[in-house]
């Protein structure tokens, strides 16, 4: 990602989520407040504009499908059922009493946008690359309740622990939950490991921990083409860390975290598009949610 510019993918993703939300059969997966929110980032720069032309055009929504069949089959829908799968695990967060919601490496995401003005009584924030964040705060901040943050971070100069504890609007007493949503495959194996151990050093009460993570891309779990890895390097967002999915929970359990729930592409099939012909789905990337393991010692 270049550093002045906003990334690249944050605008895929959000063009992959009103794609999939104007299919036939899938408009429920998408809330009409996230397809304003989407559209809104969007309509607000000329890469954005871009894209909202795109999904206008019939020739787009016509090679669109096969193109994704070619580099990363099924992608547009896993966009939307990863986004769907955080939400719920929020908003159930939130129902148990957690009051901080931390959103790491957003991007163009909307969800604390969105929830914020629904709880006011919960903390959120946002930590992004500052050419992203930037211009989410053009969009997303005019009118918006305190209750709403967001930072702009550059995570190869400072690390997430590091920029929340010299934030004042960050609440070490708070219960937390912790979002990292398409991003720890962009970073080595060290840099996984420390975050972790940040978070966990951040608060002394409850913390929770919801992120994605991919399968190696030589593993019989993900359908990716090499055609992805090859996108990646020229836009310059290689993938760095992967692990399969049978190893992830010695991982966390290795970080100190207890891992309560895995989804991939089987789980999210189940809960999200029982009745609906949904065609490839894509396999590689899996959803991850954990809970920091306190010692008795730590809890006194």
């Amino acid at each position: 990602m270049k550093e002045d510019q906003a990334s690249i993918t944050a605008y895929t993703v959000l063009q992959g989520v009103l794609f999939t939300a104007t299919k036939p059969g899938f408009e429920a997966l998408v809330a009409q407040s996230t397809r304003d929110a989407c559209r809104k980032v969007l309509s607000a720069s000329a890469e954005g504009q871009k894209r909202l032309r795109q999904l206008d055009s019939t020739l787009f929504r016509t090679l669109a499908p096969m193109m994704e069949k070619a580099v990363l089959p099924g992608i547009t829908l896993h966009y939307v059922l990863r986004k769907r799968y955080i939400r719920d695990a929020a908003e159930k967060a939130i129902a148990e009493g957690f009051t901080q919601i931390v959103n790491l490496g957003a991007g163009f995401d909307t969800l604390t946008w969105e929830l914020h003005s629904q709880f006011p009584d919960v903390n959120f924030i946002e930590l992004d690359h500052p050419a992203t964040s930037a211009q989410k705060q053009k969009i997303l901040t005019a009118g918006a309740g305190e209750n709403l943050h967001l930072l702009e971070v550059d995570f190869s100069k400072t690390d997430a622990k590091e920029a929340l504890s010299n934030f004042s609007g960050f609440d070490a007493n708070r219960d937390t939950f912790y979002i990292c949503e398409g991003v720890l495959m962009y970073l080595d194996v060290s840099d996984v490991e420390r975050l972790f151990k940040g978070l966990k050093e951040l608060t002394d009460t409850h913390a929770r921990f919801v992120f994605s993570c991919v399968a190696p891309m030589s593993s019989k779990e993900t359908n990716c083409g090499w055609l992805l890895k090859l996108y990646l390097m020229i836009k310059s967002e290689p993938l760095n860390w992967e692990i399969e999915q049978q190893a992830v929970e010695a991982f966390v359990d290795a970080q100190g975290y207890q891992m309560t729930d895995l989804a991939g592409t089987d789980q999210l099939k189940e809960r999200y598009l029982a009745g609906l012909k949904h065609g490839t789905l894509h396999r590689g990337e899996y959803l991850v949610q954990t809970d920091v393991i306190r010692k008795a010692s730590e809890e006194q």
